[in-house]
Order: structure tokens, then sequence, then C-alpha cells
């Protein structure tokens, strides 16, 4: 049983580190998706907005896709927002009673009690950490999506300007 809760013990530290890890990614991509909103929003305004007034089909398209980045890089905001906001890290019992019952029971019931604790907590950090993936990755995707659409408006605007 010594060998199990060593094992329990690493996965939960690994578990703790790869809850860490999507918190952390999950902060920076909700700052740069911000400052992009940000960003976004300025351009938009350049020029009287000009963006919105399309006058020729390229002028459309450009509409189109700045929309669609638009759109993209807030529901890529969203995600990140959800991805943080899921729930607290679940963590081992620390409470006074839990470590009272430690120290009186004998070290069989000790080394079960706590084989228990370790595999529930694992499953909740599981749940929690997959909830996070889930939410990271579609934030992800509505980035690339984003900088596609917003890529596609700022090319063709620039040639437009070009052209003129």
């Amino acid at each position: 049983m010594k060998t199990t809760l060593e094992y329990l013990k690493d996965r939960y530290s690994e578990e703790q580190s790869r809850f860490d890890h999507f918190e952390n990614k999950c902060a920076k991509l909700l700052t740069f998706a911000s400052v992009v909103i940000g960003a976004i929003t300025a351009i938009a305004g350049i020029n009287k907005g000009v963006v919105f007034h399309p006058e020729s089909p390229v002028g459309w398209i450009i509409l189109i896709a700045f929309l669609v980045g638009s759109f993209s890089i807030s529901c890529a905001w969203g995600h990140s927002l959800l991805a943080l906001r899921i729930g607290e890290c679940p963590v081992l019992p620390r409470s006074r009673v839990a470590a009272e019952y430690i120290t009186a029971v004998d070290i069989d019931t000790q080394s079960a009690y706590l084989y228990n604790c370790y595999i529930g907590t694992l499953e909740q950090l599981a749940e929690v950490i997959d909830e996070k993936s889930k939410n990271l990755e579609l934030a992800y995707q509505e980035l690339a999506i984003s900088a596609w659409g917003l890529a596609v408006a700022a090319s063709l605007t620039i040639y437009m300007e070009i052209t003129k």
C-alpha cells in the first residue's frame, strides 16, 4: 500500500501542476484576446468606420472577414473566461478532523483513508482540468479563425489602398 500511496501522491502533484499550467494558459490567452479586441475596436473606428460602409464587392468581403474575425476573437475571449471560471482546484482534505482521524486509527486504516482521499481528489481534479482543456481548445480554434478573418480583411484593405 505504501507504493500505491507514493504513486498517488506523485500523480496528485502532477495533476496540480497540470491544473496550474492550464490556468496560466487561460490567463495569457484572455489577456491576449482582450488586447486584440481593443485593437480591433480602434481599427474599426479609423476613417469614420469605413469598413462598415462597403461600396464594392471587395468592400463586402472585407466587412464579412472583419466581422468573422471580430466575432471569433470575442468567442475566444469568452471561452478563455469560461476556462478560468470553471471551479476551484480540488484539494485533499485538510481539516483538523481529518488529521485527528488519521492519527487516531491504525496504519491499515490510515492507508485506506489516504488512498480514498487521493483517488477521490484525483478524479475531481481530472474532471476540472478536462473542462478547462475543452474550453481552452475552443478558444485556440476561435483564435485561429479570427486570425484568418482579420488577415483577409487587412490584406484586402491594403490591396484596395494600393490600387486606388
